[in-house]
């Protein structure tokens, strides 16, 4: 059985007004576990996001901590994080005890040289949750996003696969693998073909990066709504990996619907492709959620019944 998660968003001001869509899809199970940081990654953010599961008894999936480098290999990874300033019953609600950040190395190193890094990254950060929480952390690594001018070797898929391996799981982002496949002059199923170690990875991460309304032009990694044209992508990657136990929407922005439409569109087509069900009747509920949901949701229950 395969979960849905999604980003947890708190708006501009700090302040969680999205709470009534979140509120729905946890109640009627159509997410159980939210993933944090959603977009601002502070400890505003993830106090909402605590006290949500904790009110709808769902979990969180950890994918960093405030003050965190997001660098596997980076000396800074943990050095910023206020590790006193956490919440003491935090690991009470983290999914599968899991924490995951992004596979890369610092500006200029390399990431096959340094990685006596991530070796010891790997023992620090297992021993402090081990202290402070008392429980036997897994750390997991997410693939590298293209077009950011990183090193053509950190985003290959044959290093992504050997860092795998040496990690308790992986994380795959579709988005990301697309953006890598562009550097490295290869298709996405060239990309796909090359990884191995498919077996470890745990969480498959979904954001789409067609934006119609042309919104986040400056935005290479968009984190929009996923757009009709990526539905078969998507149901295509989810066969890919055996073991894949979370499926998260990182949907961060909103183009075409209010941010709470958008996302009630995004985990519901989700959770039709974790249950492998048919594709044309997954666009007709995509189209249907489109075309008569109210951007407030107010008519959620007519129209899902």
């Amino acid at each position: 059985m395969i979960d849905i998660g999604c980003n947890y968003i708190i708006d501009e001001n700090n302040q969680n007004t999205y709470d009534k869509a979140y509120e729905y899809l946890a109640k009627n199970r159509y997410i159980q576990v939210i993933k944090f940081p959603g977009k601002f990654c502070n400890k505003q953010e993830l106090v909402y996001a605590l006290n949500f599961a904790k009110k709808m008894n769902i979990k969180i999936d950890l994918h960093g901590l405030p003050g965190m480098e997001p660098r596997t290999h980076s000396k800074r990874m943990l050095n910023n994080i206020k590790w006193d300033e956490l919440p003491l019953d935090m690991m009470q609600f983290i999914y599968k005890n899991r924490i995951s950040t992004h596979i890369g190395a610092e500006m200029e190193e390399d990431i096959e040289t340094s990685e006596n890094i991530l070796i010891e990254n790997y023992k620090k950060i297992k021993e402090i949750f081990n202290k402070k929480y008392d429980i036997n952390i897994s750390f997991g690594g997410e693939n590298q996003s293209g077009g950011y001018n990183i090193p053509l070797k950190e985003i290959s898929p044959q290093t992504i696969s050997k860092i795998w391996e040496m990690m308790d799981f992986g994380v795959f982002d579709i988005s990301h693998a697309k953006l890598g496949s562009k550097d490295l002059n290869i298709t996405y199923e060239e990309y796909l073909k090359n990884l191995t170690s498919k077996d470890k990875v745990k969480i498959l991460h979904i954001s789409g990066n067609i934006d119609e309304t042309d919104k986040y032009k400056d935005r290479i990694d968009k984190h929009v709504l996923v757009n009709k044209k990526e539905i078969k992508d998507i149901i295509k990657t989810i066969n890919e990996f055996p073991n894949l136990d979370l499926i998260d929407t990182e949907f961060a922005f909103n183009t075409k619907y209010s941010f709470e439409k958008e996302l009630i569109i995004e985990v519901i087509t989700l959770n039709m492709m974790s249950r492998k069900m048919n594709e044309d009747e997954i666009y007709k509920i995509y189209d249907i959620l489109s075309k008569k949901l109210k951007n407030d949701i107010s008519n959620i229950e007519e129209i899902i019944c």
